[in-house]
């Protein structure tokens, strides 16, 4: 193999060749990082500009849930408002059927009050029920056992040695009222006063108004009907019976 001989032209040859190589690595090395640099300022644009772009849609969306709350707060003030409203309307409705529910049972009350006396009054008068005479008349009987857990008030009795009428009054009598008279009452009635379980016991209805229904139980139970009529007394006793 021939020896090369480096002399000094081959030397600076080299030289000249290493240097011009190395400037155009260097100048290929300054365009890519111009070229870098250039991506790098356009991707950071772009990134500014998606930055902003979300800034605004934030801010947009910020401003939204702004103006719902707002709506919302002033829906929450109407609701508010209307509840208020309705919850006044309610009670003042509550006090008028409560003033109403309240005459109309004072008017009821006093209807059956006005039946009471009239009856009382014609009953007193005569003395005498289903054509039997009595000698005694009581208004409001009423008695309580403790021991028997017992306790009732009736209308109007009346007594004499062998009988007794106990008439009960209301201002409208109802079928529960004719049945309840003619089971329970007559019954706790023989319980609490045991000093006429040898009398014979009638029983005897009145009042201003009866449901159809009421007259019927009254006449199937053998029970009297007195009817206030305008400012009369009238007895119906055709069916009565003993109890």
């Amino acid at each position: 193999m021939e020896e090369v001989k480096y002399t000094p032209e081959i030397i600076w040859q080299m030289f000249a060749e290493s240097k011009k190589e190395a400037n155009e690595l260097r100048e290929q090395m300054k365009e890519m990082h111009a070229e870098t640099d250039k991506q790098i300022k356009e991707m950071s644009a772009v990134a500014d500009k998606r930055s902003a772009e979300t800034a605004e849609q934030i801010k947009a969306v910020s401003e939204q849930m702004k103006e719902t709350d707002r709506k919302f707060a002033e829906t929450d003030k109407q609701i508010k408002e209307m509840s208020a409203a309705a919850d006044k309307r309610s009670a003042e409705t509550d006090k008028k059927i409560k003033e109403l529910t309240r005459n109309i049972g004072g008017v009821s009350e006093s209807n059956g009050f006005a039946a009471e006396e009239m009856i009382y009054n014609a009953l007193e008068m005569d003395m005498k029920f289903a054509g039997i005479d009595f000698y005694d008349i009581e208004k409001n009987k009423h008695k309580k056992i403790r021991p028997l857990n017992l306790e009732g008030e009736y209308d109007i009795v009346l007594t004499n040695g062998d009988s007794i009428a106990i008439i009960e009054i209301k201002h409208r009598v109802k079928k529960a009222d004719v049945e309840k008279l003619a089971t329970s009452q007559v019954e706790k009635f023989k319980k609490l006063f045991k000093e006429y379980e040898n009398h014979n016991i009638f029983l005897g209805f009145g009042g201003m108004s009866f449901e159809k229904e009421a007259l019927k139980e009254a006449k199937d139970n053998g029970i009297g009907i007195i009817k206030v009529i305008g400012d009369k007394v009238e007895f119906y006793t055709e069916n009565i019976r003993k109890y």
